[in-house]
């Protein structure tokens, strides 16, 4: 049910791992379903956040991500999603029981701006530990036409901060340079990548006609604490959810 030695060792030398077929066709089906209900859901105080900003491409507002996806006001996604298997792989690879820090879907729609070349732990992460793994998820294909995501390949990345926190490391879009230390990740529904929180990677902007929507679930170790409602609390104060007409421009470093 976990992960194998192989799979541990490419972990430790690059910092992610891709699985294939990780969750089923049947269940990707219905979180796809599911996903597209929080859509049009009006969110209550203290649930889902929604995020919108203006498309640098078109001018158009968009969705661009909900936070604070799972718990019990969304049991059935959660529970298709925080399986047995799923935590036992996040715990082999943090070594010990693995709790939820933060989750989001990202929607990635045609037009949505690209996500600069980044370490999730420059995103103000430091202030609850060093520590995280992130479970992406793949909920539609991922492509090079509509953003697939491109990871550093080589391990040549330090395991700290390579930049000041809030600071992409590039601003360029990719291909990311030197272009034989990136990979760009083709994914189906249901395929995985499991990443640490210090290996660089980004993606481009979506110049498409077809949506691409990720989860990505981020975990730190049981020993570090019970840490999402504060996150969350401090980050509602700090980047507030938003209405589509009151849409953001590209203008600050999130993840």
């Amino acid at each position: 049910m976990g992960l194998s030695h192989d799979q541990l060792k490419t972990f430790e030398d690059k910092g992610f791992i891709v699985v294939k077929g990780f969750y089923d066709k049947a269940v990707m089906a219905e979180v796809s379903a599911l996903v597209d209900g929080l859509m049009g859901k009006e969110p209550a105080v203290g649930e889902e956040a929604k995020y919108f900003e203006q498309s640098p491409l078109s001018g158009e507002n968009l969705l661009v991500r909900i936070e604070n996806v799972l718990g019990d006001h969304n049991a059935a996604l959660t529970d298709l999603l925080l399986t047995p298997k799923t935590m036992a792989c996040l715990s082999q690879l943090l070594g010990e029981p693995a709790v939820l820090f933060k989750d989001k879907v990202n929607f990635k729609l045609p037009g949505c701006r690209a996500d600069k070349l980044h370490q999730d732990q420059a995103a103000g992460w430091n202030a609850y530990c060093d520590s995280f793994i992130t479970l992406g998820i793949a909920v539609d294909e991922n492509r090079m036409d509509n953003a697939a995501l491109s990871f550093m390949n080589s391990g040549n990345y330090a395991r700290n901060l390579m930049t000041e926190e809030w600071k992409p490391l590039s601003e360029d879009d990719p291909p990311f340079t030197p272009e034989d230390e990136y990979v760009l990740i083709i994914a189906d529904p249901g395929d995985v990548i499991f990443f640490d929180a210090y290996v660089p990677h980004g993606s481009p902007p979506n110049t498409g006609k077809r949506r691409r929507r990720n989860f990505f679930l981020t975990f730190n170790k049981k020993s570090d604490g019970d840490m999402k409602a504060q996150y969350y609390q401090d980050k509602w104060k700090n980047y507030a959810p938003n209405k589509a007409d009151d849409a953001r421009t590209n203008d600050t470093f999130r993840v």
